[in-house]
């Protein structure tokens, strides 16, 4: 039964020990504060599309190419959804969604025409009977039918803010097209992120070739399938009935292509086909929450037992006059239960009002609701409750074992001179800190070196500026490419399909040498003008640069297609042909390696040519110096040659950066809570050498009396911290070389760990931790040792 005067104690000792309430209460509200964010994290990713009924019964068709190298698309042929569903009785629905970018759209004419850019996709009827994404307004049948597209309404309220967008007419990408339909906003966890939905029959027009039945050849990674299979059917019957599928339909018996069934809940977590994170990543992040909390625990505890020897009096008393050992055990968890309540409350406020920041910081749009639904509220008061009971128990545990008589003459003092157990806590505490400090130095050095090493090519002072897709280019590049090229300040110009390093790349089947079709591998393939060298600094090795002109007349490849293809030299492939379009082309010049993926991946064989038509990037080599002054006339100029199209550009160095958006993320994490492991660690030490200080204050005043200066005082502190941070270093090192070691195989070009990737962590670890001991040792060093030993 709750008694009254438990709470009372609990607020007396609580107001009395302010000094150390303080520093629980800030420690808790740290750790409180960070594993509730990490929660609203780890909850927003692995809920992803979990609002759609038929969840477990959604899959995509991928596929997988093996031309030497294994290459995995998110696309497929556009004829595999059609054939799919006449073939078998898998599916209950099949609908297929080709990706459009970010279209321009175009509402009124005139002084009130205005332009905006909306991410778009085409996409069957059949796609919303898939997913739950409810209609306001229409339905999805309207898709059905050329010129009909459904948009969200956010996106209509931006169109027509003033008035009902369903059933008006905006040009899209310079079609005109009816808004049939409005939509309820898509939820932010949700992998289908597109707010304008064109019917897939507009597809078939603007993208004959593409969208034609018979394009088995054609990968695209926005060319996807979806489907939702029957009740009862299992994907491995579909995935082993897929080969067979393959050979009744695709016209090209030589082909390598492998498809297969990817479940909804993987498509985010699948790298491999572009997925956003993947779970080992979030299990990290939520070691480290773990880490977090264990760190505020611990440092809880030691502050707690602490203050034991302040209580022993009080806790002889209680049982001198019939406390049973449960009541005792009952008041220390009561006190460990309002300063977790306490520190409950302000790491609620401050998740409040940190949750925009929050969202900025993660690249999230986490809904502040989470933060009042049961997933979140059932594991804070678990949080509370578990830390509660631990921090309460040990004090209790420790008091409760003395008899009345033993506390009342300070047997207590000398029998517990040994501390085993709070040895145990700071050597995890020790170990925990180690381990992050080593993780994150680790972490930091491999993205330093994959995002500002030797790429191959030119990355800072290079612009990108978008080229609108047109049918007949040819006038508007060189006019852009001409005007660009004279102004002050601009080095050179490139018009390409991409940079060398992007998120946007194409592969295709490479014939070399006139081989047979089943020696063909994959490439890397990249239209490119004759100033893609100069502009980008790669390097020419043999042969010449690229002529001018719109038709394919020669192919430059890299270094790495060398070593495909067995050439030693590169003068000898000079002359070589590569069949594109069943033309062979010469190669005419070689270039040096150059990434055009992560580090993550390898380099792998390239080919340059041109093309005008899949020219859709500009890149403009600029002077640094004159940054400021140049970038409003390259956008004056753009907007000469596209008046009627939105202007944007971006940095390549910072596009760079973004392709390792999800390592830098996780770095920021870990450099964020090792400070916070570290502050906690360090208030943890504090209250162990307060422990210590009152526990030795006699011995202190003795030796003080006997002569013993201040640095044989501090050592007697500090040599016990020695011993354990050493064998926290011989439980932390070996650990944290085995998880980054996990961690850098998904680097194909990665750091090789040694015994120098400890050296500055255990420095600096050790260094913060005397530093700590010496405020609080030197402070008892110099106490008057008359007052330590007056007692006696």
């Amino acid at each position: 039964m709750i008694q009254l005067n438990w709470f009372k104690t609990a607020f007396r000792n609580i107001r009395r020990n302010i000094s150390s309430t303080i520093i629980n209460v800030g420690g808790l509200t740290v750790g409180f504060s960070g594993a509730m964010f990490l929660f609203c994290l780890l909850h927003y990713h692995l809920s992803f599309d979990d609002f759609h009924p038929n969840k477990d019964r959604i899959y995509r068709i991928v596929s997988e190419t093996n031309n030497g190298t294994i290459s995995r698309y998110q696309g497929v042929p556009q004829p595999v959804g059609k054939a799919f569903k006449n073939a078998y009785p898998y599916a209950e629905q099949v609908a297929m969604r080709s990706d459009n970018g970010y279209s321009l759209v175009t509402v009124g004419e005139g002084e009130d025409k205005k332009l905006f850019q909306i991410s778009s996709a085409y996409t069957q009827p059949s796609y919303f009977s898939i997913f739950n994404y409810p209609f306001i307004k229409g339905d999805a049948s309207v898709l059905g039918v050329a010129g009909n597209m459904v948009i969200t309404q956010k996106e209509a309220n931006r169109l027509f803010p003033a008035g009902d967008a369903f059933g008006k007419s905006v040009l899209v990408n310079g079609r005109l097209l009816t808004i049939a339909g409005i939509l309820k906003d898509l939820p932010p966890n949700t992998v289908n992120q597109r707010q304008l939905f064109i019917s897939y029959e507009d597809y078939k027009i603007v993208q004959p070739w593409m969208a034609s039945d018979s394009s088995w050849i054609a990968i695209s990674g926005g060319v996807q399938c979806f489907v939702l299979l029957n009740k009862g059917v299992n994907a491995s019957a579909v995935d082993n009935a897929l080969p067979q599928f393959l050979k009744q339909y695709h016209p090209d018996k030589n082909t390598s292509l492998k498809l297969s069934l990817q479940p909804l809940k993987d498509i985010h977590f699948n790298l491999n086909y572009d997925g956003d994170i993947e779970k080992k990543q979030l299990w990290g992040l939520a070691v480290i929450g773990i880490f977090l909390l264990l760190t505020a625990s611990i440092n809880f505890i030691n502050l707690s037992t602490a203050q034991i020897f302040f209580r022993t009096k009080e806790t002889g008393v209680r049982k001198a006059l019939g406390s049973s050992n449960i009541q005792i055990r009952v008041q220390f968890f009561i006190e460990a239960l309002l300063l977790s309540l306490f520190s409950l409350v302000l790491s609620l406020i401050l998740v409040i009002l940190l949750f925009p920041s929050f969202n900025d910081f993660c690249k999230t749009s986490v809904s502040p609701e989470a933060l009042y639904q049961y997933p979140f509220v059932l594991f804070v008061l678990g949080m509370v409750l578990i830390i509660s009971l631990l921090v309460g128990y040990f004090p209790g545990r420790m008091l409760v074992k003395l008899k009345p008589v033993e506390i009342m003459r300070g047997y207590f003092q000398q029998k517990t001179s040994g501390f085993s157990l709070r040895k145990i806590l700071i050597v995890s505490q020790f170990a925990i800190v180690l381990f992050m400090v080593s993780c994150t130095a680790i972490i930091s050095n491999q993205l330093k070196s994959a995002i500002q090493g030797n790429l191959g090519f030119k990355q800072s002072g290079i612009v990108l500026l978008d080229i609108p897709g047109e049918r007949d280019k040819s006038n508007t590049i060189t006019a852009l490419r001409n005007r660009l090229s004279g102004l002050s300040g601009v080095k050179s110009v490139s018009a390409c399909y991409a940079s060398p390093m992007s998120v946007n790349n194409n592969t295709s089947d490479v014939v070399y040498d006139n081989r047979p079709p089943e020696a063909s591998f994959e490439a890397n393939i990249k239209a490119v003008d004759t100033g893609y060298l100069s502009t980008f600094d790669l390097k020419l090795i043999a042969g010449r640069n690229l002529y001018a002109g719109d038709s394919i007349n020669s192919i430059i490849v890299n270094e790495a297609f060398l070593k495909k293809v067995n050439v030693t030299s590169p003068e000898q492939i000079l002359g070589k042909t590569i069949k594109l379009n069943s033309k062979p082309t010469p190669i005419v010049g070689v270039v040096k390696d150059f990434h055009v993926g992560t580090f993550h991946s390898e380099i792998v064989p390239s080919y340059l040519y041109s093309k005008m038509n899949y020219y859709y990037s500009c890149a403009v080599s600029i002077d640094p110096a004159q940054l400021t002054k140049v970038l409003p006339l390259i956008e004056a100029t753009w907007k000469e040659v596209y008046p009627e199209k939105i202007y944007s550009y971006s940095f390549l160095d910072e596009d760079i950066k973004q392709l390792y958006e999800t390592d830098i993320t996780l770095l920021k994490f870990n450099q964020v809570f090792t400070f916070l492991v570290i502050l906690l660690g360090c208030i943890g030490v504090f209250g162990l050498v307060s422990f210590m200080a009152i526990r030795k204050k006699k011995e202190i005043g003795i030796r003080k009396v006997l002569g013993a200066g201040v640095d044989n005082i501090v050592w007697i502190f500090v040599k016990e911290f020695v011993r354990l941070l050493l064998i926290a270093s011989a439980i932390a090192i070996p650990l944290s070389w085995y998880f980054m070691d996990k961690w850098l195989t998904d680097f194909a070009y990665r750091l090789h760990i040694g015994p120098y990737n400890f050296f500055w962590p255990v420095l600096l670890t050790f260094a913060l931790v005397i530093i700590t001991i010496s405020v609080k040792s030197i402070n008892a060093a110099l106490a008057n040792p008359v007052k330590n030993l007056r007692n006696e």
